[in-house]
């Protein structure tokens, strides 16, 4: 399979102008920073407006120059808080009016949908939360899987 490599401003910027018109919007994830539920290079988001955004949220948003992907925090007042489930410390503060987009499904393998705000993801995050001060540990051991080979080769290339 071949990849097409966009410039991310190119991406994004179209992407962000399709949110405010209403529409919804796939992306494809990158990174580990919402490990275990978001896998980059595997799964793909998908985004609506974000009109009314709340804790435990899966937002887009812009901050210092790049695209980001992470979950929300605190959402009160004209700031919101957020923080990728496979982040250990770093929580980022932006202006609400640079929150783009709202996960409402992600595709895993870009197949099975997934609703991020469903019960049971709610769940599962809740209890990832309460995990944080031992989320190195889990992390690490979940990286480790005999499945999650894929995830290995990506840690290897970005070693090079």
């Amino acid at each position: 399979m071949r990849k097409l490599v966009i410039d991310n401003e190119e991406l994004f910027g179209r992407v962000v102008e399709l949110l405010k018109e209403g529409r919804e919007v796939t992306i494809p994830s990158k990174g580990f920073s919402m490990l275990p539920f978001i896998r980059g290079e595997r799964d793909l988001v998908v985004l609506e407006r974000a009109d009314d955004i709340k804790p435990g949220d899966i937002v887009l948003f812009r901050l210092d120059g790049r695209y980001i992907l992470h979950r929300v925090m605190d959402a009160d007042g004209a700031l919101v808080e957020t923080m990728g489930d496979g982040i250990l410390q770093t929580r980022e503060s932006c202006p609400r009016r640079q929150v783009y987009g709202r996960a409402v499904g992600i595709l895993r393998d870009g197949k099975r949908r997934v609703d991020p705000n469903g019960r049971w993801q709610r769940i599962w995050v809740g209890a990832w939360w309460g995990l944080l001060p031992i989320r190195r540990w889990l992390l690490a051991i979940y990286r480790r899987l005999p499945w999650n080979g894929w995830l290995r080769e990506q840690y290897k290339q970005i070693a090079k």
